[in-house]
């Protein structure tokens, strides 16, 4: 989780997630604005409480959430950027910023979000900044990616029924499959238990994981977890003050896992 070498940096990500759990599909729209130094960037998102990335290709594993972290070499601070506009369809809205409980002595300062009947088309968002710190200006806009369809892992089509759980087989590897998408796009596949297992792949309709990796999965799987499936469309923006900026629309499907 730590890395020493990791210097300074800011970031942004302004996130529209669409997750479907088989009891019914609820959106969520968020935006996180740190400075982080001494974590690696495959742990922010999770510590910071954003999509996951899927960037690079291959699977990455950390470790049960706050594991590791020493407030001495690890830190992220979310940043004021003052209020937002979002705008969806009739929806005209103002995320504020809403102060997070220190987490670990690592993680401190201020999330936005917006919950409810939320919209599932297309969104702009704009930041008028900070006046003190003249950080945070910025319009984006973007159009989310169609849902994952005809997602199966192995045999069994998901989302299940609310509350189902799928089994993964006892050995060998394991099959995803779907209707492809945009070339441009990304797929994650997160596996959760006692630690996290997370694999990136293009939007191409396949994904395998190999022997070797479900061996690991049914050992981070052993007392019960999650398997999350994403589809990640990532839209660059510029915005003041901020190394790096995103708007990242998120489409999930989710299932218990055993």
């Amino acid at each position: 989780m730590l890395d020493a070498d990791v210097s300074s940096r800011t970031q942004g990500i302004v996130f529209v997630e669409r997750v479907d759990d088989g009891g019914g599909a609820r959106v969520h729209v968020g935006g996180r604005f740190f400075r982080s130094q001494g974590v690696r960037a495959e742990s922010l998102p999770a510590l910071v409480g954003a999509p996951p990335s899927a960037a690079t290709g291959g699977c990455t594993e950390r470790g049960a959430m706050g594991e590791g972290l020493e407030s001495t070499q690890a830190e992220v601070q979310l940043l004021d950027v003052g209020a937002i506009d979002a705008r969806a369809d009739a929806l005209v809205a103002r995320m504020a910023p809403h102060r997070l409980p220190d987490l670990w002595n690592v993680v401190s300062g201020v999330v936005y979000g917006l919950d409810g009947e939320l919209p599932t088309g297309a969104w702009q968002f704009t930041g008028a900044g900070d006046p003190t710190t003249l950080r945070g200006a910025f319009d984006v806009s973007g159009a989310p990616p169609e849902p994952m369809a005809e997602l199966r892992i192995g045999d069994d089509a998901l989302p299940l029924g609310h509350g189902a759980a799928v089994s993964l087989p006892r050995r060998g590897g394991l099959s995803l499959r779907w209707a492809r998408g945009a070339s441009t796009d990304r797929v994650a596949v997160v596996f959760e238990g006692a630690g996290t297992l997370s694999c990136s792949a293009r939007d191409d309709g396949a994904f395998d994981v190999d022997a070797a990796q479900l061996d690991r999965v049914r050992e981070l799987l052993r007392q019960g977890g999650t398997l999350a499936v994403h589809r990640l469309r990532v839209i660059p923006f510029a915005m003041s003050g901020i190394d790096r900026a995103s708007l990242v629309f998120d489409q999930v499907v989710r299932v218990r896992a055993e």
